[in-house]
């Protein structure tokens, strides 16, 4: 009998350790979305559903400490410290350079697009990147434009300006140097600095970015193109030894979630880019009239030259199952 109740003993305190265990996933995904932006409150979301589907067993905690890291630095602690994090089209880039290929001018003309090509990329780079990384959703967060401090009407007025380009995408700089632009490297931090130094007169950069900048920014960018050069999204991924703690029953459910949300997420960037462009225009941002004719000749110069590159940068099946899955 003793015995007996000794085993019973040992059998409850590994049930309860087992219970404790399932109830201790916590997952400290880094995030530097700005405060109440569409990216912050769409993953604050998703930590809410994450806990309600799990009943609490799996539990996602943002860091204040990495909430103004850039990009570089979410990615360094993601190999170290962090379970997982936010990243954007230049942190996903990182990762695996064929991402950059999605954000090449002209590459994706519009959210259809945008769409299938996700479609075909996701399970290349989750093949690849799948015993570090768990790519949990992807959304999309508007468009990137040419911002300048003079007018961008045509591909030609691309030529001799310095333009700021993310010193992470080597590719789109050798694009726009054989166009005639004169590249600066560039990141989210240094942009308005080097605006006002006169070390830059444009970048490759999104409505939403500026527009939350608005005010400082005002003083130093006055033109905008109506063409949409490129998708601007991002995603929410985690390591795999965090992601393997999740228990398998769970992983669908957390994922569909944060899938679904991450389509609210597209959805609201979008309305809040168009209002932050009409915004800025009604603060003095000029954007030139677009039309069907220009499209055609942004798109023309710039799918020539990167078709040039491609091979040179990019892996023939990434590539090859982007092209296909959007009909070109």
């Amino acid at each position: 009998m003793r015995h007996l109740k000794i085993v019973l003993v040992a059998l409850s305190l590994v049930a309860g350790l087992s219970a404790a265990s399932a109830q201790a996933v916590t997952l400290q995904i880094g995030s530097n979305a700005p405060v109440n932006s569409p990216w912050d409150l769409g993953v604050k979301r998703i930590a809410a559903e994450w806990s309600r589907i799990s009943e609490g067993r799996v539990k996602v905690v943002f860091p204040k400490s990495v909430a103004n890291s850039s990009m570089e630095d979410l990615i360094q602690k993601l190999k170290f410290t962090l379970d997982g994090a936010v990243l954007d089209t230049s942190g996903l880039g990182v990762i695996d350079k064929d991402v950059f290929f999605l954000s090449m001018p002209s590459v994706i003309r519009d959210d259809a697009e945008f769409d299938a090509a996700i479609a075909a990329a996701l399970p290349i780079l989750r093949k690849r990147l799948g015993d570090r990384y768990e790519i949990v959703a992807v959304a999309k967060a508007g468009w990137i434009r040419f911002f300048s401090n003079r007018p961008l009407r045509s591909p030609e007025d691309l030529r001799n300006l310095r333009m700021g380009v993310n010193r992470n995408m080597d590719a789109l700089t050798k694009v726009m140097q054989s166009l005639g632009v004169r590249t600066v490297q560039a990141d989210s931090a240094s942009t308005l600095l080097q605006f006002n130094s006169g070390a830059m007169d444009a970048m490759y950069s999104s409505p939403l970015f500026v527009g939350a900048l608005w005010s400082q920014y005002r003083r130093v960018v006055t033109h905008m193109t109506g063409f949409k050069v490129a998708p601007f999204f991002g995603a929410i991924i985690v390591n795999r030894r965090s992601w393997d703690r999740v228990p398998e029953a769970l992983k669908p459910a957390l994922r569909e979630a944060a899938e679904s949300i991450c389509r609210d997420i597209g959805n609201e960037a979008a309305r809040l880019e168009d209002e932050g462009i009409a915004a800025m225009t009604r603060g003095g941002l000029q954007v030139p009239p677009y039309a069907q004719a220009d499209a055609a000749a942004w798109n023309e110069l710039f799918s020539s030259t990167v078709e040039g590159f491609m091979a040179d940068w990019y892996s023939r099946e990434f590539t090859a199952a982007v092209y296909e899955a959007i009909g070109r």
